[in-house]
């Protein structure tokens, strides 16, 4: 009996120092594929996760998708109208202020129907060269209230004398009156 385990004894010791100089190629792989599929498992579950939030916060609830996709529809048509409604206003605003050039001098007429008939709506300021036209109207109905703001800018040379214009009222339009002339007459005016 002592002889078996004085064998066994010996077997073991063995067998333990073929091992103890090789490292296991297989605990490299394992390692690696361990973690690979860590990665994957915990991906798919963050993108399943994520998908259900993406969805819930999409769909209202008790709301089926047939429904929705006419609320979506009946949203897009009333965009699209506002946005040609805007269109219609923004083709309506180049009629609002006209430019015409005599020999002696440039006369604007702004339509003060776009801006409640009321020439205290528009504003008319000088600085330099630059000539700057403002408008506001105010429309107010039962639901709401629209404003509507306008500016334009003219840019005149030299022989323009915006110190000397003049503001007119003649039916629906408001006229300034800018008178032009020569610079070299203004200078010599001034010796």
């Amino acid at each position: 009996m002592n002889e078996n385990q004085n064998y066994n004894d010996d077997n073991v010791k063995v067998r333990e120092g073929m091992y103890t100089n090789c490292p296991d190629k297989r605990s490299f792989w394992r390692t690696l594929l361990t973690g690979l599929m860590t990665f994957l498992g915990a991906f798919c579950a963050f993108y399943v996760v994520a998908d259900w939030h993406y969805k819930r916060m999409i769909a209202p609830p008790f709301i089926p998708h047939s429904k929705m996709e006419k609320m979506m529809k009946k949203d897009m048509y009333m965009m699209n109208k506002m946005m040609k409604k805007e269109g219609i206003y923004s083709r309506n605003a180049a009629h609002v202020i006209h430019l015409e050039q005599n020999d002696n001098a440039y006369k604007i007429f702004i339509d003060l129907r776009a801006f409640d008939n009321n020439e205290n709506n528009v504003q008319v300021t000088t600085n330099g060269n630059v000539l700057t036209i403002n408008g506001r109207s105010v429309k107010k109905s039962k639901n709401n209230e629209q404003i509507a703001e306008f500016q334009q800018n003219y840019l005149f040379g030299n022989n323009v004398k915006l110190s000397d214009l003049t503001k007119t009222t003649n039916g629906n339009y408001y006229i300034v009156t800018i008178p032009t002339g020569n610079p070299s007459e203004d200078e010599e005016d001034i010796d």
